[in-house]
């Protein structure tokens, strides 16, 4: 079972980073309610500190959870518990 939750965090993990990087290369991230629509993100031109905020947030936040799928996976620390 730990294999499946390592697993499925890392391609998270892996896929948020990624949609920050290509949000680096395209000057625009998504975020809020309808997530990836176009009309909802923050562009770079209009909205520069809105959108470094986001870039590091998405980029932070899926290097942690990929550090965290790969000590799950090394048998280094066990998965949150569910509820």
């Amino acid at each position: 079972m730990y294999q499946i939750k390592g697993w499925f965090f890392l391609v998270i993990g892996i896929g948020l980073a990624a949609v920050a990087v290509q949000g680096l290369l395209r000057g625009w991230l998504p975020n809020g309610r309808n997530g990836f629509r176009p009309g909802e993100g923050v562009s770079r031109e209009t909205q520069p500190i809105g959108f470094w905020f986001f870039f590091v947030l998405y980029f932070a936040g899926g290097l942690f959870i990929a550090f965290y799928a790969l000590q799950i996976l090394s048998g280094h620390t066990a998965p949150i518990p569910p509820r």
